[in-house]
């Protein structure tokens, strides 16, 4: 089985790092999420998002070892076909793939959402699949445009969060925050475990590693900015939120974050709010049709998928034809239609997923690239390195159980996801590469 992933041109950098994983992570569900999770856990949302994120932690160490080790296009069927098993790598990209389309309807509908501010009566579904459509081209055209796209749209991003927390702070209350915990702990931890969702796109990193510059200093370095800069930005709203005096009910509407803008911004800053919320979602599924779409291409190449997959562009370079797959994929799942909330607990499963085969991963490495990880610039301490190992398997397993306890169905829909790419790769595998090898 053919296995590269190398990437014929490293074009990303230090800045495109932060901007493309920054991008992703906030994205539109820092507009949309928070408020859920205040339904959920009211003021102690903000103690969720801390639980996220100190769990974002130990996803981020794990990235980063696995993502200097072996920097790579599709990087996490590349590194768990090398210290797992080729099957192991697809299963792993399969249910990610599943997650991540989900989470590209979720980001184009919310896109659709504040798009109608300024153009009541649109077709909210039409518009999903045109930004969609409209980004799988940008794609096609190579990361360079992507990264540029990603930049400016990320730093009129950060502006507008700004604005929107500065300016939020005085009419802040602390009485507002008290009961903290309305519905007790576990409330907490169940927002905490959508609030997941929030940081779970760190991971994205390893899809496009092949095309960064000097990966061992730019993705550690990397994913620290971007870490704190998504920390401080969902903290940050969720206090404000969670704080200032509203009379919104935030069951009763589909833009939470614009409605408590309102109290406290003049029309022309909320009309700006708006723009900046349609960029964040327009870097999100900037960034997940540039990460995933080289799951489908390395995966071509190795032979699982059909071959006209791994085409790149002779004028771009790009994987175009796989960019052109995870697009149409993701249409599809616009078409479908579902709930926000539904949308963010099926990705947060298969992300979840994707943790536990990269902690073995991660545990497994010392033994399977003894040489390499010695020699390597940037090597967590073998302590270090077990210890992140083991609690990222801790925590996707208990964050999984917690998840399907509370919502069987998704853990139905999920052992379907995994069941039908076993079939799929035992068929695939036995009739077709094992033909060619002959």
């Amino acid at each position: 089985m053919k296995m590269t992933g190398e990437a014929q041109i490293k074009t990303i950098g230090l800045w495109g790092i932060v901007f493309t994983i920054v991008g992703f992570v906030v994205g539109i569900s820092i507009f949309i999420l928070p408020a859920e999770l205040i339904i959920i856990a009211g003021p102690g949302v903000i103690l969720a998002y801390a639980v996220a994120g100190a769990m974002a932690v130990v996803s981020c160490f794990a990235t980063a070892q696995i993502g200097t080790l072996m920097p790579a296009e599709g990087g996490t069927f590349i590194a768990l076909s090398k210290l797992l098993s080729p099957f192991m790598g697809f299963l792993a990209v399969w249910v990610l793939l599943a997650a991540v389309v989900l989470v590209n309807a979720f980001v184009s509908y919310g896109f659709a959402d504040y798009l109608v501010y300024f153009i009541p009566g649109l077709d909210k579904t039409l518009v999903a699949v045109c930004v969609l459509i409209f980004f799988g081209l940008v794609n096609v055209l190579g990361s360079t445009l992507v990264v540029k796209f990603q930049s400016i749209m990320v730093i009129i991003l950060i502006i507008m969060l700004s604005i929107f927390i500065l300016s939020g702070v005085p009419y802040f209350e602390a009485d507002n925050l008290s009961p903290f915990m309305p519905r007790g702990l576990p409330s907490v931890f169940q927002a905490a475990t959508l609030g997941y969702f929030s940081f779970a796109g760190f991971i994205s990193l390893l899809e496009f590693g092949g095309e960064i510059k000097n990966p061992i200093r730019n993705i550690p370095l990397g994913l620290g900015i971007s870490f704190v800069i998504v920390l401080g930005a969902y903290g940050g709203i969720s206090l404000i939120l969670s704080g200032v005096n509203s009379p919104i009910d935030y069951n009763a509407v589909m833009t939470p974050v614009l409605e408590v803008a309102k109290i406290f911004l003049p029309d022309w800053i909320i009309g700006a709010l708006v723009l900046s919320i349609i960029a964040a979602a327009a870097t999100t599924v900037n960034g997940l049709i540039l990460g995933y779409s080289r799951d489908i291409f390395v995966i071509a190449e190795a032979g699982l998928f059909p071959k006209f997959l791994a085409k790149r562009s002779e004028k771009y370079a790009t994987p175009a034809n796989a960019i052109i797959a995870y697009t149409t994929i993701s249409v599809i799942a616009v078409l479908m239609g579902s709930s926000i909330e539904q949308y963010a607990l099926v990705a947060v499963l298969g992300l979840l997923l994707q943790q536990i085969f990269l902690a073995v991963s991660l545990y497994r490495i010392p033994a399977v690239m003894g040489d390499d990880y010695e020699n390597a610039d940037f090597k967590l301490p073998k302590a270090l390195l077990y210890g992140v190992a083991v609690l990222l398997f801790i925590i996707s397993i208990g964050l999984i159980a917690m998840t399907v306890n509370n919502a069987p169905i998704f853990g139905v829909f999920i052992m379907g996801v995994l069941s039908a790419g076993s079939m799929y790769y035992y068929i695939v595998n036995k009739y077709f590469i094992s033909k060619i090898k002959e």
